[in-house]
């Protein structure tokens, strides 16, 4: 798949990932503590939701980070997406799709591909 199906893919999950958007603040301030708490709760509830796992809560977090730097880093939702692959070993793409949108919903929203 090439990185504009890629982006067209992840924008497709990103519009449909409607409980995260309604759970998460619009633009989370990183130093609000309170804010962030309730911006890993909903990306994890929706993870639950989506019945996507990790070895942990942090790690889910971790790798929803470090996919918004790659995303901001190289503009590239292929890269993003393989960063995702790697980190999780995913064979789904579907999973690795909704991983990737729930992250830039949740954590990067200004980063959000555009059609």
């Amino acid at each position: 798949m090439n990185a504009r199906n890629f982006g067209a893919a992840l924008l497709a999950v990103v519009l449909t990932s409607v409980p995260l958007a309604a759970a998460v603040p619009a633009q989370a301030d990183p130093t609000d503590d309170a804010g962030s708490q309730q911006t890993d709760a909903a990306f994890l509830a929706a993870l639950k939701d989506k019945k996507l796992k990790l070895s942990s809560d942090a790690d889910a977090i971790d790798l929803a980070h470090s996919t918004c730097d790659v995303l901001v880093r190289t503009e590239s939702v292929e890269t993003a997406l393989r960063h995702i692959q790697n980190a999780t070993k995913w064979k789904n793409l579907k999973d690795i799709q909704n991983f990737g949108g729930l992250a830039v919903q949740g954590y990067c929203p200004k980063s959000m591909p555009k059609q």
